[in-house]
């Protein structure tokens, strides 16, 4: 868990999609107790808004 926390502290502002992806990834390693999920279930809806996010940028208005 303290990786985790050590890449949240680390970030400015709104993570980008590589440090969702780092969060994801040592959220995964820890055992699937009701916290951790939902951890992983909100950082996952996050990740599919910047997903989102970013089409939109690209597509223009």
């Amino acid at each position: 868990m303290a990786d985790i926390v050590t890449i949240a502290a680390s970030i400015d502002g709104v993570p980008t999609m590589t440090e969702t992806d780092a969060m994801l990834d040592e959220l995964r390693r820890l055992p699937r107790t009701n916290d951790n999920q939902a951890l992983i279930d909100d950082l996952l809806e996050f990740r599919s808004l910047l997903a989102e996010r970013r089409v939109e940028t690209v597509a223009g208005p």
